[in-house]
């Protein structure tokens, strides 16, 4: 999940944690309130060794992974999901009952969050968004009624049955703003453009999932623009297979934005195409 909305109180950032905490590790974490474990991500360095050479990368990606615009433009009933009556009162009946356990936001899991109906239609979605087109658009929840923070457990607890979530930056926030907080986006060595009211380009966010939520819709801008990375992979295959190689090897720097832990470097240096290992690996993109 991608930074959509915060609460009010956070979970203190894994790496501040002490080493004398109960919190300290995965092994040790307290499962009340990270009941996996505490998972964080971030911009990490590959393993170099697992890297795949450009010789063992797809000459063409055939099937839904990789689409263009005309697929879907005109037929947002492929990509667009209304929130019936029943699916919202199921959602906020979860949600409610969440609310009442008292359990951290952090410890949100599918047994804590029932959705014996509409889990039906999630599972087959995760595998369409891995495996298939990639993207959904949800309408209908009703953000305003619900107010921030049974907002944020609803879209928390229908996460759960999509992945687990992981933080969203050095302060270990499992759930954050995508809000202009007046910061200066020229400052790219240590501003993330999420919090400025800049222009983000294509990019491809580290996780395997994303999601956002609009609790507030903005006055201007906003729009959300997507490409499937299969399809460039096959335009540069085709039309410049030196650049697709070129991305294939990990030559490229990327900075951190000042999110480091103590020790680690300000960038890492990495590819921008990369194959998954093991059998029928799929490409992905950074």
């Amino acid at each position: 999940m991608a930074p959509s909305l915060e609460t009010a109180t956070q979970p203190t950032a894994p790496h501040d944690l002490s080493k004398s905490s109960s919190y300290a590790n995965s092994a040790t974490a307290n499962k009340s309130i990270f009941p996996d474990g505490i998972k964080t991500s971030g911009q990490h360095e590959p393993l170099y060794d697992q890297l795949r050479p450009y010789s063992a990368f797809p000459k063409e990606i055939n099937g839904p992974t990789a689409w263009n615009r005309d697929d879907y433009k005109n037929n947002p009933e492929r990509w667009t999901h209304q929130f019936s009556d029943d699916e919202i009162k199921e959602i906020s009946d979860a949600a409610d009952q969440f609310i009442k356990s008292g359990t951290p936001l952090t410890g949100i899991t599918k047994e804590k969050f029932q959705l014996p109906n509409f889990s039906k239609f999630l599972g087959p979605l995760r595998k369409e968004l891995i495996d298939g087109k990639g993207f959904i658009l949800f309408k209908g929840l009703p953000v305003t009624a619900w107010g921030n923070r049974k907002s944020a457990v609803a879209y928390m607890g229908l996460g759960t049955y999509l992945g687990y979530f992981v933080s969203q930056n050095s302060r270990g926030h499992v759930l954050g703003h995508v809000k202009d907080l007046g910061e200066d986006a020229t400052q790219i060595d240590k501003v993330r453009i999420y919090r400025t009211n800049a222009r983000q380009f294509f990019h491809a966010d580290d996780s395997d999932l994303v999601g956002l939520l609009c609790v507030a819709k903005a006055l201007e801008g906003g729009e959300s623009d997507l490409v499937s990375s299969h399809s460039v992979w096959n335009d540069l295959q085709r039309e410049n297979p030196d650049v697709a190689e070129l991305l294939t090897q990990p030559i490229w720097y990327f900075d951190r934005k000042g999110e480091t832990s103590k020790g680690q470097k300000e960038w890492i240096k990495t590819a921008v195409f990369y194959l998954e290992t093991g059998d029928n690996g799929r490409v992905y993109s950074k």
